[in-house]
């Protein structure tokens, strides 16, 4: 059971994180220019270095995809809002799911391999860590060891955004609280966070290495 503290958000956004509407901004062909009522935020990761996801969809499909999230954030806490989040993409590939929600996306390469020979961890697309002491955390979880880890700055911008969002959309104050697929609560019904591995057991994000405690604690939610 979840305890409902809906955060008190006196400033704009704007003006509390680095969000930049512009850099990114899709076209109207890249999502759905349809006004919806929302009632989750879904949380995933790039699962690729830096802002390479970017780049990658914007040539996806001949720049046609509208597998776009509604924003990214950066492992330096930047903030992009890529379409009004009133409206809509097709990010999960569920039409009813996709109508109902916000995604936010962060940047991590998500499940990593050692390399012998590079003598380098890479991503499943053979991108490499350039700092493994600092980025890399250990544990297994779906037949991988390694993982990107996330920044504070990351989790702090996730915050605020995700309190705002809550706020201006009139979405619940309430999180699902774990990365695992969920079997219990009806997500169709849930209001509140969830992240993109709750829907599915074959995604890996969030991985392992998000802290969710300290999320939650920022939050004002308890998971009882």
């Amino acid at each position: 059971m979840k305890k409902r503290n809906m955060s008190k958000i006196s400033k704009n956004l704007d003006m509390v994180l680095a969000l930049d509407k512009e850099t990114h901004a899709l076209e109207g062909k890249n999502y759905h220019a349809i006004k919806t009522k929302k009632t989750q935020i879904i949380i995933g990761g790039s699962l690729r270095s830096e802002s390479n996801h970017i780049a990658h969809l914007k040539i996806k499909d001949f720049g046609l995809t509208k597998k776009w999230p509604t924003f990214s954030i950066t492992r330096e806490g930047k903030i992009y809002q890529h379409y009004d989040p009133m409206f809509f993409s097709e990010y999960m590939g569920i039409k009813e799911v996709d109508k109902r929600t916000v995604s936010i996306v962060l940047e991590n390469m998500g499940m990593l391999v050692y390399d012998a020979n590079k003598e380098k961890f890479v991503n499943w697309i053979n991108e490499e860590v350039y700092d493994a002491e600092k980025l890399v955390g250990e544990q297994l979880w779906k037949n991988y060891r390694y993982w990107e880890k996330y920044t504070s700055l990351q989790c702090e911008s996730l915050v605020g955004l995700c309190n705002y969002l809550l706020k201006e959309l009139n979405i619940k104050l309430d999180a699902i609280g774990h990365n695992v697929l969920e079997t219990e609560i009806d997500l169709g019904s849930f209001q509140g966070i969830l992240t993109r591995s709750n829907f599915d057991s074959d995604y890996t994000d969030l991985n392992p290495m998000f802290n969710w405690n300290k999320f939650l604690k920022m939050m004002n939610i308890s998971i009882e």
